[in-house]
């Protein structure tokens, strides 16, 4: 891509648009179509008032293959269109979402205690890190759809030592693939819980859901890995689903098992739509919790603020905050176009993909002061009135677009565990700043420097 050729995730939209403008139609070679990436808040308003796109389908994917060969997935068309918009609709339902205050906050208890047991010289988080948020995720995100425990937190940490830690990285090891410690021990020695946990991370890891070469040659070992992958989460999500009917069955109602409660007359097809959920809403959770530790470890006095309200989460909803500042989980929002629109003046044919770059206006001076400053008291109802979020274009920030399911749950998620750690530590990082890359989502690659300190 010319001069782009070394430029990956944000890093290049912003280098598209500031070179060519607020729409840029960009052709591949290794593209049937053209892309258009849109970097305007109002064209992107045109574009989700024509009601006339929908989200590409990888039809050829190793996910499609798998949910074609097992056999009872029925719901297609209309009909999905329509559950996932409840689903929506319910997830963004204040009351039903107070129902899960308990049990996040009990979840982000014991990854904040497990967090504390990683530890080591002078206070180090290990490398075990990524592994302990993947827990946190699926678990959080478990109990959302199930509402049981799954266990990912269960058990002891895991202490590297001098005979089991991962080795350092040099130069000449870029295509050794780092293994988390569940990874090193066999499927027999895991409970079902780490077993999901170890296949989330085998298909994050493999980017099993993105278009690559690999995903879309049926002959590549990389999609033969992939359908093993999902054919292990699909009957592992069978395993805990039916674990949650039956507790959900033998009981009386509790508040965490009310979406599983509204979503029983789907009867089979529940299997489908919660492997389908935790398949896109781990890694983005995972990511952004990550993300989040970063920005907050670079800003002492966010956090001591944070720790002198005690629950920066609950003070910042009483001062009238929705949702916190939240580090983008992807560049933006991808949509293909049914029919031909108009969008900035000009008409753009079917089938184009269409990049809504949420993740460059979110950070874009025309809609915000100061805007790649971490300014969390921007989203509150008091503050200085330049930096107020209210200023901006409604569309300007969306970090989980206009449909997905999870944009009204996920802050609760992440307001929980950020209570937790910051109520008992303080995060810091020693060391120089991360790589990122775009490959599905926007990913912090390790070495981690984190260090968790005792809050004073």
């Amino acid at each position: 891509m010319g001069s782009y050729h070394h430029t990956v995730g944000l890093g290049l939209l912003e280098g598209l648009r500031d070179k060519y403008g607020d729409l840029v139609r960009l052709a591949k070679a290794s593209r049937t179509r053209p892309v258009l990436y849109v970097f305007d808040p109002e064209m992107m308003r045109e574009v989700y008032e024509s009601y006339a796109t929908e989200p590409p389908r990888f039809e050829k994917s190793p996910l499609c293959q798998h949910r074609k060969v097992v056999g009872h997935c029925p719901v297609h068309g209309d009909e999905n269109k329509a559950i996932w918009a409840a689903i929506r609709a319910l997830l963004q339902d204040g009351s039903l979402l107070k129902c899960y205050d308990q049990a996040f906050d009990d979840i982000a208890a014991d990854i904040t205690r497990r967090l504390g047991d990683l530890r080591h010289a002078e206070n180090a988080l290990n490398d075990e890190l990524e592994t302990e948020i993947y827990r946190w995720a699926i678990e959080t995100i478990g109990m959302m759809i199930f509402g049981i425990r799954l266990g990912c937190l269960d058990g002891p940490v895991h202490i590297p030592t001098a005979d089991n830690q991962r080795p350092e990285k040099t130069s000449m090891d870029d295509e050794i693939h780092d293994l988390c410690s569940l990874a090193k021990r066999s499927l027999e020695e895991l409970t079902p819980a780490e077993r999901l946990v170890r296949c989330s991370r085998d298909i994050a890891d493999g980017s099993f859901l993105v278009r690559s070469e690999g995903t879309l040659n049926p002959e590549n070992p990389t999609f033969n890995s992939a359908l093993k992958a999902f054919d292990r989460h699909f009957t592992l999500t069978e395993h805990f689903l039916m674990e949650a009917l039956n507790s959900l069955n033998s009981g009386e109602l509790r508040p965490e098992q009310v979406l599983l409660d509204k979503l029983r007359p789907l009867q089979r097809r529940i299997l489908p739509l919660a492997a389908d959920i935790l398949l896109a809403g781990v890694h983005p959770l995972a990511q952004t919790a990550l993300n989040m530790f970063y920005q907050l470890s670079l800003h002492a006095a966010r956090q001591q603020r944070a720790h002198d309200e005690v629950h920066w989460s609950i003070a910042s909803r009483e001062a009238g905050c929705d949702t916190p500042e939240l580090p983008y989980p992807t560049g933006g929002v991808v949509r293909r176009n049914r029919e031909a629109i108009i969008v900035g003046g000009y008409e753009i044919p079917a089938g184009v993909d269409i990049v809504l770059a949420h993740g460059v206006t979110s950070k874009s001076e025309k809609q915000w002061g100061r805007a790649k400053a971490f300014v969390p008291e921007r989203w509150c109802s008091e503050g200085w009135e330049p930096l107020k979020a209210s200023r901006a274009h409604p569309l300007a920030s969306m970090p989980f677009g206009e449909a997905c399911p999870g944009t009204g749950v996920v802050g609760k998620m992440l307001a929980s565990l950020t209570t937790r750690v910051l109520d008992k530590y303080r995060l810091e990082w020693h060391g120089p700043a991360p790589n990122m890359a775009t490959v599905g989502v926007n990913r912090m690659h390790p070495p981690y420097y984190f260090v968790l300190q005792n809050a004073a």
